[in-house]
């Protein structure tokens, strides 16, 4: 019997650590600037710490400055090699029109789904036709898959109802494709 509990407990502890792959850390990203990790836009929007079972990790969101002729917005990520933060990934999107382009930080998910040791993630951004006022055109999903981005979004031009994707979605991985798609199809994308 006490072999049992043992083994029951050995077994429990194995998965509970392999399932902390990540963790969400604050550290130091809500006072973060551009002399801490040289992000491209002229104003972050967003920071977070993820620590992964591999890396330690910065995602980033920032923005040109506000008033500019158009909109940009860069999602990256910073990745601690040695005693410093080196940009490891960079997704950009602009718009014509300025603070057309919105990052939505409450619809987001950060995962491991292929159990490698590094996070994936799924970034939402409402393309909105003139400003922020005006009516959402897009809703795009960009996920993070080993530093490389993936797009899926919905689109005003068929009224939200068919998923679109980018040219090498179907690159990813079936299991890493099935989570984010189950995550993105289960979320209120039009408010």
């Amino acid at each position: 019997m006490k072999k049992s509990l043992s083994f029951l407990f050995f077994i429990a502890i194995f998965h509970f650590v392999n399932a902390q792959v990540s963790m969400i850390t604050s550290k130091f990203s809500q006072n973060l600037t551009k002399s801490d990790l040289p992000f491209s836009g002229d104003r972050k929007l967003y920071a977070v710490g993820i620590d992964d079972k591999n890396t330690e990790n910065y995602f980033v969101v920032s923005k040109n400055r506000s008033g500019a002729d158009r909109d940009e917005l860069f999602i990256e990520k910073f990745t601690k090699k040695g005693n410093e933060f080196i940009k490891s990934f960079q997704y950009k999107l602009t718009h014509p029109i300025n603070k057309s382009l919105a990052f939505i930080d409450n619809r987001a998910s950060y995962s491991d789904v292929d159990k490698d040791g590094n996070y994936e993630s799924l970034s939402l951004i409402d393309q909105h036709q003139s400003g922020p006022e005006s009516k959402v055109e897009k809703v795009i999903g960009m996920i993070l898959y080993q530093n490389t981005a993936y797009e899926v979004w919905i689109s005003a031009e068929d009224e939200f109802s068919q998923n679109h994707f980018s040219a090498n979605f179907s690159k990813l991985p079936v299991a890493v494709k099935e989570h984010f798609l189950k995550f993105w199809d289960g979320l209120n994308k039009i408010k």
